[in-house]
């Protein structure tokens, strides 16, 4: 009976030095701290914040451009004059106005100037409002680019006219006009309506 008590005294005092003692309050705060220092921070698995790119600002309505066209209609064998303006934000023509070299005198002084140069108007005439347009080629022009065709038109109107169906017709004045944006011309000896269809080919749209 001693050997056994003994025997059972040694094994408790052994299993008491292997087997640690469970963990307090205060022990298992400093083992979280350990871990957790050991562990790093967590890594963020969440979403990325996403960067928010700039919105691409629309044009506001009330912005202004400019515009020019170039318009043949029908007549004897047409007429070729220009019309030039204001769009809106919305695209809708203000402020138009339009120019063009006619002969005055009526057919009398029309007929006349295929001999002689006759007085001319810049001024739009009545069909220039009421026929129908056979071609036209419109260019949106900065507000530079238009000031140079009311410059110059201003400039013809202050000045005299004299038409002649070979040496200076509406197709030279409207050749004139498009010069001062540059743009390429042809013969201004062909009708209206070629003219201004050679026009837009020879500057695209």
């Amino acid at each position: 009976m001693g050997k056994k008590l003994g025997s059972f005294v040694f094994g408790a005092l052994a299993f008491a030095l292997v087997v640690p003692a469970p963990l307090g309050a205060s022990d298992r705060h400093e083992a979280g701290a350990q871990l957790s220092l050991q562990s790093g921070p967590a890594a963020n698995t969440g979403p990325r914040a996403s960067q928010t790119r700039p919105e691409t600002q629309a044009a506001p309505l009330n912005a202004v451009r400019y515009f020019v066209e170039f318009r043949s209609r029908t007549g004897f064998y047409g007429h070729t004059y220009v019309v030039y303006g204001q769009l809106d934000g919305r695209g809708k023509r203000t402020d138009v106005h339009y120019a063009g070299l006619y002969p005055e005198g009526g057919p009398v002084g029309f007929m006349l100037g295929h001999v002689l140069p006759v007085p001319a108007t810049v001024d739009a005439v009545e069909d220039d409002l009421t026929d129908p347009v056979t071609e036209a080629y419109l260019r949106i022009v900065t507000a530079e680019e238009f000031a140079k065709i009311t410059a110059a038109i201003g400039r013809l109107r202050a000045n005299t006219q004299l038409w002649n169906a070979l040496l200076n017709n509406c197709n030279d004045f409207a050749a004139e006009l498009a010069q001062e944006l540059r743009l390429r011309t042809p013969s201004t000896l062909l009708i209206p309506e070629l003219f201004v269809s050679g026009l837009r080919e020879m500057n695209g749209s």
